[in-house]
C-alpha cells in the first residue's frame, strides 16, 4: 500500500509539470510559450521588410503571425535539449545558427500556408502567385525557404538579426535554466 501511494504522489507530481520529449528535464510548457512568443515576435521582421501585415490583406498578416509562431514552436523545441546543456558562449553560437535555419523554416511554412488558404479559399497570397495556365499558380517553398535564410543573414539586416538571434536564444536559455534551478522546481527537473 505504501509503494501505491507513492506511485500515485509521482504520478500526480509528473501530470502538474509535463516536459519536453526531447529532454525530460526542460518543461514543456516554458519551450512552447517561449517558443510562441518570440515566433510572434520575430514575424514582425518579414512581415515589415517583405509588406506581410498590410491591414489591406489582413489574411496575409494572419498567416504571417500565425507562421512564425509555429516557427518559433519548432526551433525552441529544437534549440531547448541543446541549451540546458550549453554554456553561455555555445548557447550564442546556437543563436547564430538558429537564424538561418529559423528564416528557412518560415520561409517553406508561410509558402504552404499560402498554399493552403489559397486551396480552401481561392485567394491568392504572395507565396503562392496566380498565372493563368495550368494548375494555375506558381509555387516554391523551398525557394522561399533559401531566400529567407539567405536574406536574413547575407543581407545588411543580418547586422540586426544576428544579434536579435543571440540575444533571444541567450533569453531563452536563462529562461529554462531558472525554471529548472528555481525553489518551485519539482524533484528531478532541477539542473
Amino acid at each position: 500500500m505504501q509503494v501505491e501511494g507513492e506511485l500515485i504522489f509521482e504520478m500526480k507530481a509528473a501530470m502538474r509539470t509535463p516536459t519536453s520529449s526531447l529532454d525530460p528535464g526542460i518543461p514543456l510548457r516554458v519551450t512552447l510559450l517561449w517558443g510562441a512568443i518570440y515566433g510572434a515576435l520575430w514575424s514582425l521582421a518579414p512581415g515589415i521588410l517583405n509588406e506581410l501585415l498590410r491591414m489591406s490583406r489582413p489574411g496575409e498578416a494572419m498567416t504571417t503571425i500565425l507562421t512564425g509562431i509555429i516557427t518559433g514552436v519548432l526551433v525552441s523545441v529544437t534549440l531547448a535539449p541543446f541549451l540546458r546543456k550549453t554554456r553561455h558562449w555555445q548557447a550564442a553560437l546556437l543563436g547564430i545558427l538558429s537564424l538561418p535555419m529559423g528564416a528557412w523554416l518560415f520561409g517553406f511554412l508561410i509558402s504552404w500556408c499560402h498554399w493552403g488558404v489559397m486551396k480552401l479559399t481561392g485567394i491568392h497570397y504572395r507565396f503562392v502567385m496566380q498565372i493563368v495556365e495550368p494548375p494555375g499558380y506558381v509555387f516554391g517553398p523551398l525557394k522561399a525557404a533559401r531566400d529567407y535564410a539567405l536574406y536574413s543573414t547575407l543581407s545588411p539586416f543580418g547586422l540586426l538579426f544576428i544579434p536579435l538571434a543571440v540575444l533571444t536564444t541567450l533569453h531563452l536559455r536563462s529562461k529554462m535554466l531558472r525554471r529548472n534551478s528555481g525553489p518551485m522546481a519539482v524533484e528531478g527537473t532541477s539542473g
